[in-house]
């Protein structure tokens, strides 16, 4: 799967390191909590993480954060912790199998494996739900996840095995097949054939699937924000689009950023959407 950062999280904590980093001691956040170290087994894999807890005695609404495609340790994610602590929300971070201190491998990550890949990397999330829900300072009611990119297909498949979850944050993808969107890609890699062109030629497609999540899609009755960028030169953004509007669901949220790429980032500006933490937090509090 292609991606500049593999994850709109990366970008995330970049901007937030900087803003952290000109703040002068006395305008600086309260430490975060860390909670512990924790670790799950997923098949014959560890899975290390770390809980991060607000000021106060709980319990509190958690996000899980599911890493994209990338070789991020949950130390470079810390930041996100930061800010979701600072508004009342306990956030699990973890390593990915055979990353920082985690251990074990994922299936072959290939179009015609990518469903039993998916269904491994979901094993991980599971099992981080079933210790978040047994811990005395997790509203175990309000648990969510948040995935972008690669992540938001592991979302679709945590959901379709659980019943534990309140409310998922996708980002940068999600509802196209990773058929779709390998051939969206190959297209968009030459810079002369624009998103129109690339999008419109998916309904052409007749190609292996690899993994499709819309018949899980189209279950889902939790509340669901999905964030887009319409210059996704990375996830066919514009046929998710569609897509999502077309189903009318009640419980969805699209928000769509019009400058902006597969990271969110906006292209006349360099910047994250100004709006984008009030646009997640408000969220958050009419759906939590």
């Amino acid at each position: 799967m292609k991606s500049k950062l593999d994850s709109l999280i990366s970008l995330i904590l970049l901007i937030i390191a900087v803003n952290l980093s000109s703040c002068s001691d006395d305008d600086l956040p309260d430490p975060i909590l860390r909670d512990g170290v924790f670790e799950t087994t997923s098949g014959t894999a560890t899975i290390e993480g770390e809980l991060f807890l607000p000021q106060g005695e709980g319990p509190f609404p958690t996000m899980i954060i599911i890493p994209g495609s990338g070789n991020e340790t949950r130390d470079e994610l810390e930041p996100i912790a930061q800010i979701l602590t600072q508004n009342g929300y306990a956030t699990y971070l973890y390593d990915k199998r055979g990353i920082g201190g985690s251990t074990g491998s994922y299936p072959v990550e290939s179009l015609e494996n990518y469903t039993e890949f998916l269904e491994a990397r979901a094993d991980d999330v599971l099992g981080i739900i079933e210790l978040l829900t047994s811990h005395t300072r997790i509203d175990y009611s309000r648990i969510g996840i948040y995935g972008s990119s690669q992540g938001a297909w592991v979302n679709t498949v945590v959901f379709s095995r659980t019943n534990d979850l309140s409310y998922i944050v996708m980002a940068s993808g999600g509802v196209a097949s990773v058929g779709l969107e390998n051939l969206y890609c190959s297209l968009t890699d030459d810079p002369t054939v624009t998103i129109e062109e690339a999008t419109s030629a998916l309904a052409n497609y007749t190609g292996i699937a690899g993994y499709d999540p819309l018949s899980t899609i189209q279950s889902m009755t939790l509340p669901v924000l999905w964030i887009y960028g319409n210059q996704d030169r990375s996830h066919p953004a514009r046929y998710d689009i569609d897509i999502l509007n077309n189903l009318s669901k009640p419980n969805f949220t699209v928000q769509v950023y019009p400058n902006a790429d597969h990271e969110l980032i906006d292209q006349n500006t360099g910047m994250l959407p100004t709006n984008h933490f009030d646009i997640l937090g408000q969220w958050l509090v009419a759906n939590n």
